[in-house]
């Protein structure tokens, strides 16, 4: 049976969230803490970035500071991903765990189930879909949700979940983005797309790729319901099976460490006065 800490966090700035996600894959990676799904919101509007992601041309940071949209570097890549009424899930797990294929696709298939499988207990049914690319066009695709890779989760064609993986020496951390509502317009401005006909084209495709939970069933749901419906989803793709119940993730509630909160803060310390 493998143990697998579970993180039922509340809604915090853009900084600390990322810093609590590297310290916990930190700590993962040296085998100081277990396997951690964490679950989180965030308390206001915050444009996140992949990691290799250049700023100067892609993100009117202006815009952003005059509007108080924080911005963060992701320790995992892609694309940007405005923050903003979402739940957030974040997994860290060792490469040899036996339940997770040892590569990133395998990975992002298991994931990926367990997305969908939450997604059912809110009356969704979702698709992890096979990669396919959005034709060429004059955006370059520089939101997330422009575009869907391999096994990430859309709901009739439209991406619904965007994720990101990162694999370290020994370990992974994967996470992603469950919106409840969508800001297209706004995203659209942090990403330097004044108003006028460019703004417009751009948010006509982000509408046309992608929706968020809000948009579906008729119904508006709740961040606890959200989070409740992910956790159910987790443990029933990862339950031990009658055939080998050595196979399996039994998920248990636990704090971070005193190691991982120290590094947090140092890590939190160096993002917010970062320019």
């Amino acid at each position: 049976m493998h143990i697998c800490r579970l993180i039922r966090d509340g809604f915090n700035d853009g900084f600390y969230n990322m810093a609590v996600d590297e310290a916990v894959a930190d700590a993962v990676e040296k085998g100081a803490s277990p396997s951690t799904l964490r679950l989180y919101g965030w308390k206001s509007p915050t444009l996140s970035i992949g990691y290799s992601q250049r700023t100067d041309k892609k993100i009117d940071t202006g815009y952003c500071r005059k509007n108080k949209i924080d911005i963060v570097l992701r320790p995992t890549g892609g694309r940007a991903v405005l923050h903003d009424k979402e739940v957030t899930y974040s997994l860290a797990s060792p490469k040899n765990n036996p339940l997770f294929p040892d590569n990133i696709s395998g990975t992002y298939r298991v994931i990926g189930e367990a997305l969908s499988k939450g997604l059912s207990f809110l009356g969704i049914d979702a698709n992890s879909n096979s990669a396919f690319r959005i034709p060429h066009s004059e955006f370059r695709n520089p939101s997330c949700f422009a575009t869907t890779s391999q096994y990430e989760i859309t709901v009739d064609g439209k991406k619904l979940i965007g994720s990101a993986q990162r694999r370290f020496e020994n370990s992974f951390l994967q996470h992603g983005s469950i919106p409840l509502e969508n800001h297209h317009d706004k995203l659209a401005l942090c990403l330097g797309f004044k108003e006028g006909h460019k703004s417009k084209k751009f948010v006509k495709l982000l509408k046309e790729k992608s929706i968020a939970l809000n948009e579906l069933n008729g119904r508006v749901f709740s961040y606890d319901e959200v989070i409740d419906a992910f956790i159910k989803g987790f443990e029933d793709v990862f339950k031990p099976v009658p055939e080998d119940s050595n196979q399996g993730i039994q998920f248990k509630i636990s704090p971070l460490t005193e190691y991982e909160l120290k590094l947090a803060k140092k890590l939190y310390e160096r993002k917010i006065t970062s320019p």
